[in-house]
C-alpha cells in the first residue's frame, strides 16, 4: 500500500469514527470520498462549531486552529448549491493544516476527562508548577482521568508511553533527561467531556488547544498559577512574556480556572474583565491554596552544631530577589552575626553568573555563602532539616511553594509582606518584610538566629498551622474544574 493510499484508508476510519456525531445518513459502503460529502453536507445543515471542530478533526487527523474551524464555517456557508463540500473541506485541510494527509487513527474519548501532563511528561524538570503537576494528576487518574500528551507533531493528544508515564505520574528524584514516544498511536478526541490543562502549555499547542476550548464542545479547566510574565514583564525574559500573552488566548476560551492562591485568582479576574472588551465572558474564577507538605523524603535530626544555616531555594531571576537576600546576609556579617548561607536553584547562565560573581564578592569578605543545583530531593530535604531560618523575598508569586516546603519542615520564613507570600505565611511561622528593603530583611533574619524568643514562637506557630493533603486539593481542584457547573 501507497502511502497515499494508506491516508486514505486511515481517512476512512476517521470519517466512520465520527459519523455517528455528525449524521444520520448510513455510510453503508460509500467510498471515502462520498463519506466526506455526505458528512461535509450534514455540517452545512446544521454547522455548530463543536460539529465542525470535529469534523475538521477527522479530516486532518488532528486538532484544527482556531483559523481553520472560523475559514471551514466560512466555506461551508459559502458554498453554491451543488458543490462538493468534501472537496472544499479537503482543500481547507491540504493547505492549512500540518496534519494532512496524516494516516492517523481516532480514539474517540465520549464524556470523560482529559489530562494534559505533555512538559511533565516529556521532562525531568520538577520544580514549581510540576510540583503541582505531579502530586495531583495521579489522583486524578485515579477517578478514570486519562493522561495525555501531544503527539510528536503538535496536532493532538495522545496516550502516554510507558516512559512518558512514569515521569508524569510516578516521578521520582533522581529521574533525568527528557521522553518523546514517536510511537504510532491514535490521536485523541475528546466528544465532550473535560480537559484539564494544569500546566501552561507550549506556544506552539497552544493555538490548537485553543481551538479546543472555543469550539470542540468540551470544557476545558486550568489551574492558574500567576500573571508575572506581564506584571513583571522587566524582570523575566522576553519569550516568557510573549508565551503569556498567547495562554491568554486559552485563558479568555476555558471554562473554569482554579487559582492557586487569592492573589493569583484577583490577576485572572483582571483577564476575565479585559476580555469582555471582546464580547468574551471568560472563565469562571475559582481558587484553592496549595497545601503544605514536605518534599517527598524522610526528614533526619536537626543538627545545629555548626554556624546557623540561612537557607533560600527558588530559580535563579530577578524577581525571586536573591541579590537582595545576599545583600542582607552581607549586612548580618558585617555585624558579626555567626550563620552560613545557602542558595538552591538553577537559570540562565546570565542569570547564574551574576549571582556567583556578587557570592564571589560575599566570600572575599569572609562570609561562608554558596551556591548549589540540581539537587535530589534527600539533599533538599537534608538542607531544609539543618535551616535554622528560611529566606524568600521573593518581588513576586503566585503562591510560593518553597516557602510551604520549609514550614512543612518545621523551619521559620522570612519573606514579603504581600500577595501570595502574605497568603501563604497567614497561618504563621513568618516574619514578613518588604523584600526591597535589604536592611529590613536583615533584621528579620537576626531576629530569628539571635532572639530564642522569636524563634520559638514561630516554631509553635508552625506546630499549629492546618495541615493539608496534595490529595484534599487534587479533590478540591477537581470539583472546581469537572464538576462545577
Amino acid at each position: 500500500m501507497t502511502g497515499l493510499d494508506a491516508a486514505r484508508a486511515a481517512l476512512g476510519r476517521r470519517l466512520r469514527a465520527v459519523a455517528e456525531f455528525l449524521t444520520d445518513d448510513d455510510l453503508g459502503g460509500s467510498s471515502t470520498a462520498t463519506c466526506l460529502d455526505i458528512l461535509a453536507r450534514a455540517v452545512a445543515r446544521d454547522p455548530h462549531d463543536a460539529r465542525i471542530w470535529l469534523l475538521a478533526t477527522a479530516v486532518a487527523g488532528g486538532y484544527p486552529t482556531s483559523h481553520e474551524v472560523v475559514l471551514i464555517r466560512r466555506e461551508l456557508l459559502l458554498a453554491r448549491p451543488g458543490e462538493e463540500l468534501g472537496a472544499v473541506l479537503t482543500g481547507i485541510a491540504a493547505t492549512a493544516s500540518a496534519a494532512s494527509g496524516s494516516e492517523s487513527d481516532l480514539e474517540l474519548v465520549i464524556g470523560g476527562v482529559l489530562v494534559d501532563v505533555h512538559f511533565c511528561a516529556t521532562h525531568a524538570h520538577n520544580t514549581g508548577i510540576q510540583r503541582v503537576v505531579r502530586n495531583t494528576a495521579p489522583f486524578w487518574v485515579d477517578r478514570g482521568a486519562v493522561p495525555v500528551a501531544w503527539t510528536p507533531d503538535g496536532t493532538g493528544y495522545r496516550r502516554l508511553g510507558s516512559e512518558q508515564e512514569e515521569l508524569a505520574l510516578r516521578w521520582r528524584s533522581g529521574l533525568g533527561g527528557t521522553s518523546e514516544d514517536r510511537t504510532a498511536s491514535p490521536v485523541i478526541v475528546p466528544i465532550g467531556g473535560t480537559v484539564l490543562v494544569p500546566e501552561v502549555p507550549a506556544a506552539e499547542h497552544l493555538d490548537r488547544l485553543t481551538a479546543v476550548a472555543a469550539f470542540s464542545g468540551a470544557r476545558v479547566g486550568l489551574i492558574g498559577y500567576d500573571a508575572i510574565p506581564i506584571a513583571s514583564a522587566e524582570d523575566v525574559p522576553v519569550e516568557e512574556s510573549n508565551r503569556f500573552a498567547n495562554y491568554v488566548t486559552l485563558v479568555k476560551h476555558a471554562t473554569t480556572v482554579s487559582a492557586i492562591s487569592a492573589t493569583t485568582a484577583e490577576e485572572f479576574r483582571g483577564i476575565r474583565h479585559a476580555v469582555g472588551a471582546q464580547g468574551l465572558r471568560g472563565p469562571e474564577i475559582m481558587q484553592e491554596l496549595l497545601p503544605q507538605t514536605p518534599l517527598r523524603a524522610e526528614v533526619g535530626a536537626r543538627d545545629r552544631s555548626d554556624d546557623p544555616l540561612v537557607l533560600m531555594v527558588g530559580s535563579i531571576e530577578p524577581r525571586k530577589n536573591q541579590l537582595g537576600a545576599l545583600a542582607a546576609g552581607r549586612l548580618l556579617h558585617r555585624r558579626g552575626v555567626r550563620f552560613r548561607m545557602v542558595f538552591v536553584g538553577g537559570g540562565s547562565a546570565v542569570e547564574l553568573e551574576r549571582l556567583r560573581k556578587a557570592i564571589g564578592e560575599a566570600r572575599a569578605d569572609g562570609m561562608q555563602v554558596e551556591l548549589r543545583s540540581g539537587l535530589r530531593d534527600a539533599e533538599m530535604t537534608d538542607l531544609y532539616a539543618q535551616a535554622a531560618c528560611f529566606v524568600f523575598p521573593s518581588l513576586q508569586e503566585g503562591y510560593g511553594l518553597p516557602i510551604a516546603e520549609a514550614l512543612s519542615l518545621g523551619v521559620p520564613v522570612v519573606t514579603s509582606d504581600y500577595g501570595a507570600m502574605a497568603e501563604v505565611a497567614a497561618a504563621g511561622g513568618c516574619l514578613l518584610v518588604d523584600p526591597r528593603d535589604d536592611a529590613a530583611i536583615a533584621e528579620a533574619v537576626a531576629s530569628i538566629l539571635e532572639d530564642d524568643s522569636v524563634r520559638s514562637e514561630l516554631e509553635a506557630q508552625i506546630r499549629h498551622r492546618p495541615a493539608g493533603t496534595w490529595e484534599d486539593y487534587a479533590d478540591v481542584v477537581w470539583r472546581q474544574l469537572v464538576v462545577s457547573e
